[in-house]
């Protein structure tokens, strides 16, 4: 009978210390436990949100048929517009590379060079710059000095597009000068009008018509200088062009200095 009772008290602790093991209670018969409960499925499902939440950005929600807004595009810088360049009115031509303007400025052409009055050329390239700018709007252009000696603005002159001083230059009325090559300051346009100069002839003045003159005594037979036709008296005295019916033909030494430019023909 002790024996007995003894096999049932161990039996008993047995159970409750495999009941403790387990999570069973010794009052339902040993059966485990489950281990679930509101607090626990709530606790799982936040756990599980905060995941979801994790893992993606947010997006944001708009209603459907609603464009997004977008930021407008910035609004493009105004650029600047270019002024346009001063004009100036060509009052009258002096020379072939001289004018005046109607403010009462005198403007010498840069880097050029036209035959002076009295010159073979002189008309002939007066003219030309008198059509080229006389009475009409130019742009001036400073080029490496500002006035000559003469207190005369040194610019390059155009008429739109056209430089009258290269023009000039191409028509053969004016040469290329008063530039570096000849004790100068360089201009940025020497080089085109250089260029132009040389490919360029030069143009022929226009010989004057010969003005009526009082012929001279005719010299007797023998007293004809020699290398003259027709006759010029014999140096000395000396004989000037009034003095003879010119044209005069020379072939000689011209002891009397009538062919002053050397073309073979005096008194013209």
């Amino acid at each position: 009978m002790r024996h007995e009772w003894s096999w049932r008290a161990l039996a008993v602790t047995v159970t409750a210390v495999t009941a403790v093991a387990t999570g069973c209670s010794v009052e339902d018969g040993g059966r485990p436990e489950r281990a679930s409960s509101s607090g626990d499925r709530a606790a799982r499902g936040e756990a599980g949100a905060d995941a979801a939440e994790r893992s993606a950005e947010p997006q944001p929600r708009t209603r459907p048929g609603t464009p997004r807004r977008t930021a407008p595009p910035p609004a493009p810088s105004p650029t600047a517009t270019p002024r346009p360049r001063p004009t100036f009115l060509v009052a009258r031509v002096i020379d072939g590379d001289t004018l005046e303007l109607g403010n009462g400025d005198g403007v010498r052409l840069v880097g050029i060079d036209t035959p002076e009055r009295g010159e073979c050329g002189f008309d002939e390239a007066t003219a030309n710059l008198v059509r080229l700018v006389e009475g009409r709007n130019v742009t001036l252009t400073m080029s490496d000095e500002d006035t000559d000696r003469y207190g005369r603005l040194l610019r390059y002159v155009n008429i739109g597009t056209t430089d009258a001083g290269l023009r000039l230059i191409k028509n053969g009325r004016a040469v290329a000068r008063y530039d570096s090559r000849d004790g100068y300051g360089f201009h940025r346009r020497e080089p085109a009008y250089i260029a132009a100069d040389r490919d360029t002839p030069r143009a022929r003045c226009a010989r004057a018509a010969p003005t009526p003159s009082t012929p001279a005594p005719a010299a007797p037979a023998g007293d004809c200088a020699a290398g003259y036709s027709p006759c010029v008296p014999v140096y000395p005295p000396d004989v000037d062009c009034p003095d003879v019916d010119g044209p005069v033909s020379v072939s000689g030494t011209d002891p009397h200095a009538l062919d002053a430019d050397g073309d073979g023909v005096a008194c013209e």
